[in-house]
């Protein structure tokens, strides 16, 4: 593994140029002895890159794995983060839009933490990017120690607040980032069968990583939507309702409640967040964007301080209001008097107002 400044440069610039916006270079700061006069567009980390022995464990026996090429390796990586974590949404009740895309967030949200956050994070596997980044790139780190052909950097969209790494090579150049923030995740897509989206391919000499992605993807649906609809004509659990359900719930609803079961269910035990990405893409594509709106739910902690919000959705059909509750994986009729109780378990998107001092530990 290199740390070849030069490239890492290179792969920033294209980098910028296929986003159309400036990234910032973000380096591990376990290894600022070695690089002494920083670019002003390359920082190091507020966090030293860490994984678990478990990772560790996993990537040696990687390295020994004959039967993968490095791009499958990588891949390999890639997958196990994806099906090892989830996205932490309760991160975008804090979001602030400043303007046309450029946001804010307080900086002790996974960015600049202390131990004790890292310590309460280990409670679950909820992960935001700036988190997920950092075990990527160490991950690729280590597995890639052996070989100065590759240098590894995490990149920050500052405007997006956003984290993802970028894979630099004689060969080729990419770009990895599991939690896009505007599509179904590859946190959700490789848990669910779905091809893998995040990685970007910049510069590819031969299409060596190209092809190792293509195999990658093979037999997978690209399409959330067509994937579902696939699943719910095959799969043997029968939705049960009873006679006077049946009578009372459109097809649509009936849709509705199949697809969520079908999304928690055992085969994928798909997570809240997952839920709300998958669902809202299917309900866009096949209702409409008009038909829905996201709504908050709130989530008691043992404290004030881990107490959490998370999005769900309210679907209208047939100017009936249905809930999906993606923490209880529920679809129910929804009466918009819940919003007005004493203490709501729903609040409204806009009504919502948290700001950069309520603070929350991360558990």
């Amino acid at each position: 593994m290199s740390k070849n400044v030069k490239k890492i440069i290179k792969l920033n610039e294209l980098v910028s140029l296929s986003l159309h916006r400036k990234h910032t270079i973000v380096l591990n700061p376990e290894g600022r002895k070695d690089i002494e006069d920083l670019d002003e567009d390359i920082v190091y980390d507020k966090r030293e890159w860490k994984i678990s022995d478990e990772y560790q464990t996993y990537i040696n026996e990687l390295i020994k794995n004959k039967n993968y090429s490095t791009e499958d390796k990588i891949l390999k990586v890639y997958e196990k983060i994806g099906l090892d974590y989830i996205y932490d949404d309760n991160l975008i009740s804090y979001i602030k839009k400043v303007d046309d895309d450029i946001f804010t967030l307080p900086e002790w949200y996974g960015r600049d933490i202390d131990d004790k956050w890292e310590e309460n994070r280990e409670t679950h596997n909820r992960r935001i990017c700036y988190e997920l980044s950092r075990y990527l790139a160490k991950s690729l780190t280590e597995l890639l120690k052996n070989d100065e052909n590759y240098s590894v950097c995490i990149h920050w969209n500052k405007e997006l607040t956003h984290y993802f790494v970028g894979l630099i090579c004689n060969d080729y150049c990419i770009t990895l980032d599991p939690d896009d923030f505007f599509n179904i995740k590859d946190l959700t897509r490789l848990k669910t069968g779905l091809t893998v989206e995040g990685i970007k391919i910049l510069v590819d000499k031969g299409n060596k990583f190209g092809n190792a992605l293509k195999k990658f993807n093979e037999g997978k649906s690209k399409h959330a939507i067509k994937k579902l609809e696939h699943e719910l004509e095959e799969d043997s659990l029968s939705y049960s309702i009873n006679e006077d359900e049946e009578v009372k719930e459109s097809e649509d609803v009936i849709f509705l409640k199949k697809a969520v079961e079908i999304l928690a269910g055992d085969k994928y035990k798909l997570d809240s967040q997952g839920i709300f990405e998958y669902m809202k893409e299917v309900i866009d594509i096949k209702y409409g964007s008009d038909k829905r709106e996201k709504i908050w739910k709130e989530i008691h902690g043992t404290s004030n301080e881990s107490k959490r919000y998370i999005r769900s959705l309210i679907v209208n059909i047939d100017n009936k209001k249905i809930l999906i509750d993606v923490d209880k994986k529920e679809v129910r009729a929804f009466d918009e008097k819940e919003f007005e109780i004493k203490r709501p378990v729903y609040i409204r998107y806009n009504d919502l107002n948290r700001n950069q001092h309520d603070f929350y530990n991360g558990k």
